[in-house]
């Protein structure tokens, strides 16, 4: 075996790096490096410290790999002499607990070293200094020093800091991925050894590490397709973040642990012996859900433990493609599937290249039962996600092949780079990482992947800029939609484009993906630059004079100069255009030219411009009017809408009103809009007609209202019709805002028989 040897002393290569082999000694190696000297290092220690990190994979790890690992080990017990861990424990072996889990899920060499090494230049200490990511190189090469200088980068973000320093940590996390993904790899290993050991550290580090590992690493592994590393990231940090409902469901687990022992095994028997009788081979084991799974869906649907049937899991590991299917048929027919809960992600595999069919049946005795089928193959990136691109095969890692499935993450970088403002910033990493997806095909047949929520201009924009400038409407299913439409699973969708039509503020409330409100925010700033730049001369010159400094800006543009890089932009005028388009605060970049302004004075309160009426609207330039809500449309807070003076009154429409366009054709009646929003001090209550499509079924009215009214949304009337096997059910209901309808719809999704959810107003009956 080869081991790294580092020599000292008054020999010229003194500190240098070689390789010395067992063969060719006495098997035994004095390390000393100044004055740090740790207890002799025998090669048979070193030998089984390499044999615990890679455990039952160590055959598949050639020689020179298991050389290059040792001589990793040899400099982390050097750089980590002396230093101790919370609980007691040698530092080091952290590092080696972080190898360990990079072997189990069998990455390359040069990431399991780097693993070992992964502290050494941030907790480092040789020669009474720190270790310098140049000695990293000089022993190591720059790959694997390169590994440990991202992890160390990422290692030293601080995601609690003010939000502009939390984005901006965000994003060097984000270009560390794109650079090597094997970074994030590391980063996610050395963050599960550190949630399984968070016990010893101070509470207030604890509730830190934990929210961090919920809100950043968790989502992050979960992108990646790593679902085991997700699954164990978030249970560890549940049992930080809430304690208590992490022991009382751990409680009842074990209290029915035997009995849904019992109902695995013999599920697992019966399928077993359809699965030979029909001529094919697989392998099922039972899954259970993980601690935090069960938490979000009893506190999401408001269920106690008990409520919850579907805790018991299959998996069907088989051999091809065509074998899934066969399966899928046979549990089928042994079981009744449950309505809506088929899934079929390997016709539409997930963007993190997640392959399996899913489907949820009833049991023999009335249990729920989720069984997910895949190949073997599936099963391995299933469990590892883009892990197993660099696991072991013919010598090879697939770095191609997992570059290109890695595209979204190249493209999340770039669009998260022509993001200045940081709240933004944060919007577009929730949506485009963290979202769950919908799935939608184009014209020919290709699929298109979008966060949930996203519309017909989301996906015209992922298709082309050009499209997507030029997209007027959509039809989805062959039925014209609004550009509002939002997709489901399945959808066929064709962008409908016209020379006329451009992008307009209106449709950044629309869309979800960052990549096409940055496109959009670029086409308006573009076509109304001088606009915006005497807008924000107008800003910033308002920000200047609240702080007391004298508006010259020449010498406001020499200031400001040295920090145009930070804010990407080339010139002054650029700059004044970002201000007046919104996509920087005046306030914060007065703070960079000038410091040590005086903060500006309290500024008394001022009535609006806007008149304020008693029913939850402000309208723009009328003093005083009645106001009616539009029967055709029925908006509710949280809509956009705008005014419509009809005599007297005015009627408040949403902006996409058909039947308002209409009349704005036929009566030139432009002239009559009036600017309207929403008082969200006081919102209306809104009166909304539903309708729901249910597969019929006794006990069906009882579960939809109770699904209403456990929200505490007032039925005013309802209307049921139920023909053959499906029901429809209308409802008149109260809501405060569009956002509350939307969680109506999703309560009422989990309702057992139900089809199809829609809003009614008059526009959709003409």
């Amino acid at each position: 075996m080869i081991i790294l040897v580092c020599q000292s002393g008054s020999r010229k290569d003194a500190g240098q790096v070689f390789f010395y082999s067992e063969a060719e000694g006495k098997g035994f190696v004095s390390l000393i490096m100044a004055q740090a000297q740790p207890a002799a290092i025998t090669t048979e220690n070193v030998s089984g410290i390499v044999d615990r990190i890679l455990g039952d994979n160590g055959e598949k790890y050639a020689n020179a790999d298991r050389g290059l690992i040792a001589s990793a080990c040899v400099f982390a017990l050097a750089a980590h002499e002396g230093q101790k861990r919370a609980s007691g424990e040698p530092y080091v072996s952290h590092s080696f607990e972080v190898a360990r889990i990079l072997a189990d899920r069998r990455l390359d060499a040069s990431s399991i070293a780097a693993g070992v090494l992964h502290d050494t230049i941030e907790d480092g200490w040789m020669d009474g200094r720190r270790i310098t990511q140049e000695e990293l190189t000089a022993a190591f090469g720059p790959e694997i020093s390169g590994l440990v200088q991202g992890v160390t980068k990422i290692s030293s973000l601080q995601f609690g800091s003010r939000r502009e320093q939390q984005v901006e940590n965000l994003r060097k996390m984000m270009l560390a991925m794109a650079k090597d993904i094997r970074v994030i790899l590391i980063k996610l290993a050395d963050r599960l050894h550190n949630i399984h050991t968070l016990r010893h550290l101070p509470p207030e580090k604890q509730l830190k590490i934990a929210r961090d590992t919920m809100d950043i690493y968790a989502p992050l592994a979960n992108r990646l397709g790593m679902t085991r590393v997700k699954s164990e990231l978030e249970d560890g940090a549940m049992r930080f973040l809430h304690p208590n409902d992490y022991r009382d469901i751990s409680r009842h687990i074990d209290m029915k642990k035997a009995e849904r022992d019992a109902i695995v095994m013999n599920s697992i028997r019966e399928l077993e012996t359809e699965i030979v009788a029909h001529g094919l081979r697989a392998e099922i084991t039972g899954r259970s859900k993980h601690l935090y799974s069960i938490y979000i869906k009893m506190t999401t649907d408001s269920l106690a433990f008990d409520d919850i049937y579907d805790l018991i899991g299959l998996r069907v590991i088989c051999y091809t493609v065509p074998e899934c299917y066969e399966i899928l048929g046979i549990v089928h027919n042994m079981w009744r599937p449950i309505h809506g809960r088929f899934k079929d992600y390997i016709a539409m595999p997930k963007e993190n290249m997640y392959q399996s069919l899913h489907t949820t049946v009833v049991g023999r005795t009335g249990e729920r039962i989720e069984i997910q089928v895949r190949t073997a193959e599936m099963h391995k990136f299933a469990e590892e996600g883009i892990a197993a691109h660099w696991k072991y095969k013919e010598g090879k890692t697939g770095r191609h092949e997992l570059e290109e499935k890695l595209i979204w993450l190249r493209q999340l970088t770039e669009w998260l780079n022509d993001v200045r403002d940081p709240a933004e910033f944060m919007d577009a990493l929730k949506k485009d990482l963290f979202a769950d997806t919908v799935f939608c095909f184009t014209p020919q047949g290709d699929v298109i992947e979008l966060p949930a929520g996203a519309t017909p201009i989301d996906f015209a924009y992922s298709i082309h800029t050009r499209l997507g400038e030029m997209c007027s409407s959509a039809r989805v299913n062959n039925k014209m939609v609004p550009l509002r439409h939002k997709f489901h699973n399945g959808d066929f969708v064709e962008i409908i484009t016209a020379k006329t039509a451009h992008p307009t503020r209106d449709w950044l409330d629309i869309v979800k993906t960052s990549r096409a409100r940055t496109k959009i925010r670029h086409w308006l700033k573009t076509q109304n630059l001088p606009e915006n730049i005497e807008r924000g001369r107008d800003m910033l010159a308002k920000a200047m004079r609240a702080r007391g400094i004298p508006v010259e800006w020449q010498k406001t543009e020499e200031l400001l100069a040295p920090h145009f890089r930070n804010y990407k932009v080339a010139g002054f005028d650029e700059l004044l255009g970002e201000i007046g388009f919104g996509g920087l605060d005046p306030a914060s970049i007065i703070l960079r030219a000038f410091p040590d302004a005086e903060a500006p004075a309290k500024a008394q309160p001022r009535k609006a411009p806007r008149r304020k009426t008693s029913q939850g609207v402000i309208l723009d330039g009328i003093p005083s009017a009645p106001i009616r809500y539009a029967n055709c449309c029925a908006p509710v807070p949280g809509d956009p809408i705008i005014g419509f003076v009809r005599g007297r009154a005015v009627n408040i429409h949403n902006r996409g009103c058909a039947s308002l366009a209409r009349t704005l054709e036929t009566q030139e009646a432009t002239s009559k809009l009036v600017g309207a929003e929403w008082d969200t001090q006081h919102p209306p209550m809104r009166r909304v007609n539903i309708r729901i499509e249910c597969l019929d079924r006794k006990g069906l009215l009882t579960d939809v209202t109770g699904a209403i009214t456990s929200m505490n949304i007032f039925i005013l009337e309802s209307k049921t019709k139920s023909k053959s096997a499906a029901a429809i059910l209308k409802f008149l209901i109260e809501v405060k805002s569009a956002d509350q309808l939307n969680q109506l719809f999703n309560q009422l999704r989990q309702v057992k028989g139900v089809l199809n959810l829609s809003r009614i107003t008059r526009n959709d009956q003409n």
